[in-house]
């Protein structure tokens, strides 16, 4: 599968190229957003200065979703829609805050906003939180694959920019506030990508996919030993049949939280089984946007794209990894494509 263009709005940039180069330098989109802790304290987030943030909060996914969107089809304007299914990445469906009533009708709402059709039977929500944009990825391939839909967008869009979804953080104790240095800094981002199954002048191919289970996750008390993510990571990378030592970076939805670290630096352990000498680098989004939810798995394949689109990537493959908040993680293999051309807009 060919990753072909690129959308996405977030708190440093309202294209994707803008949020890509702006991530690239290092700029971090963090401000006091118009909420307080419990001790009063100005919430620190990344929110997307438009629509301003008095929007309600289901009109603003949408429209959300909706520039996203609109920043993908300006790369392929003369696009047929109407054969192209969009699969959208929510968060999931009991997260306070989240969108659990726009599962049913997201699509039709963003088509509404857009005035385009987009395929009629096999669009669809997917409210699975951040590993929703590669189980939308797992979707786009298999409709490829029985030749419904050779061509497919994958999204996502989600805000912790709420009073619901912020007041769940704190009483998780993961917000981060200066009497809590670990927890996330909310964000919100819409992302989307163009996938084909064939090569064009796309930047990226995803050549292998893996799924797996966490029972120790975030809001759990058991111990956490990084079984899940590696066991996504590790089906992930016998069907890109790569070693993990093969790959030359890594980008992945870690929040700044210190579960997430520990999760990852377990999982690295359990893949790793050659010894590499170089730099292994990570990059993380959240460093620039925060928590982005359900559209952190389609941020990470647009960054991808761009890296190497501007030919700054440390390498020719990557992994994506992705976990959410109930259990459920995903890993993506990523390959620079052969490609020539600068179709993707990046």
């Amino acid at each position: 599968m060919h990753l072909t263009a690129a959308g996405m709005v977030c708190s440093v940039g309202l294209s994707a190229r803008a949020a890509c180069a702006a991530m690239r330098a290092g700029i971090a989109g963090f401000a006091e957003l118009p909420f307080h802790d419990r001790q009063n304290e100005p919430i620190i987030g990344a929110s997307i200065p438009a629509p301003g943030l008095g929007t309600r909060r289901r009109s603003r996914l949408v429209r959300l979703l909706a520039l996203a969107l609109e920043d993908l089809r300006r790369v392929r304007p003369d696009k047929d829609w109407k054969k192209v299914p969009l699969l959208v990445g929510l968060a999931e469906v009991n997260r306070p805050g989240g969108a659990e009533d726009l599962v049913a009708t997201v699509v039709d709402e963003v088509q509404q906003m857009l005035g385009v059709q987009f395929h009629p039977s096999l669009s669809t929500a997917l409210p699975l939180g951040h590993v929703a944009g590669l189980a939308g990825m797992q979707l786009a391939r298999e409709s490829a694959r029985n030749g419904s839909a050779p061509e497919s967008v994958v999204s996502g869009v989600d805000s912790y920019v709420n009073g619901a979804a912020l007041d769940w953080l704190e009483k998780e104790h993961r917000l981060k506030t200066p009497d809590n240095t670990d927890g996330v800094i909310p964000g919100e981002a819409a992302a989307a990508v163009l996938v084909e199954n064939r090569p064009t002048m796309g930047a990226a191919q995803i050549v292998g996919l893996g799924f797996g289970h966490e029972k120790a996750g975030v809001l759990s008390e058991e111990p956490l030993l990084g079984l899940g993510l590696a066991d996504a990571g590790r089906k992930a990378l016998a069907e890109a049949a790569l070693g993990f030592h093969e790959i030359d970076f890594r980008l992945s939805d870690v929040t700044g939280e210190n579960y997430g670290f520990r999760e990852h630096t377990l999982a690295h352990a359990r893949l790793m089984r050659v010894v590499r000498h170089e730099d292994h680098a990570m990059w993380h989004a959240a460093d620039s946007i925060g928590d982005t939810g359900a559209a952190a798995g389609v941020v990470q394949l647009v960054m991808a794209m761009a890296a190497w689109g501007k030919a700054y990537a440390p390498g020719t493959r990557a992994a994506c990894f992705t976990s959410s908040v109930p259990g459920e993680r995903a890993v993506a293999i990523l390959r620079r494509s052969e490609a020539r051309g600068r179709e993707h807009g990046l």
